[in-house]
């Protein structure tokens, strides 16, 4: 996170700093932003860049941190008010997460860090530490909330493996919609038929 002396900086100039790194995320995949070229939107010195962050991806992980929140608030939102029925929750969380990429810019971000992120998966799984997002980050999201009452089997192992393949599915879906967005109606089906056959699987008839 970023250090003391950044965040007693005036408000519009943390904000400059901010933009100038969406400006670069939104440029070029995460894995290759650019600090001279951040340093040269925003204005400041290098040195002063690292009396505020400690590397590019102490400052990545500031911004991304803004989306994580976001994230959770709308899994939050989403989960109490569908009182943990998970498929209801899912396709509210998912309709509202890939409207992101209505804005260009929001999509070019995700987009670009998506990119950053094909790489074996051990580099993958690195690369996430680096910014504090686990492997289980939706299945961590997910599992407190929900309701289990309508499940074919209740057993912690069932339970597991179902938000596991759903979570799976919405990365796998996520990464292709925001990685080819004129043709998110396409992947919405493809998420849509999944989704039904596993929760013709989960659910009692």
């Amino acid at each position: 996170m970023p250090t003391q002396c950044f965040f007693n900086l005036p408000k519009e100039k943390q904000m400059k700093i901010v933009g100038a790194s969406m400006c670069e995320l939104s440029r070029v995949p995460s894995d290759k932003i650019s600090i001279n070229q951040i340093i040269q939107t925003a204005g400041i010195s290098r040195g002063s860049f690292y009396q505020y962050f400690e590397d590019k991806f102490d400052l990545l992980d500031y911004i991304l941190s803004n989306w994580k929140d976001r994230l959770q608030t709308c899994f939050k939102k989403n989960l109490e008010k569908y009182n943990g029925n998970l498929f209801e929750m899912t396709e509210a969380i998912y309709e509202e997460i890939i409207l992101l990429g209505r804005d260009e810019h929001n999509l070019k971000i995700i987009k670009n860090f998506l990119l950053g992120m094909k790489f074996t998966k051990n580099d993958r799984v690195n690369f996430m530490k680096l910014f504090n997002i686990s492997e289980n980050f939706l299945h961590d999201i997910f599992s407190p909330y929900i309701n289990q009452n309508d499940f074919r089997d209740v057993s912690e192992d069932f339970v597991k493996g179902i938000i596991d393949i759903i979570c799976l599915l919405m990365k796998q879906s996520f990464t292709d919609v925001f990685s080819d967005y004129e043709n998110l109606e396409t992947y919405k089906k493809d998420f849509y038929i999944q989704l039904d056959i596993i929760r013709r699987g989960a659910i009692k008839e």
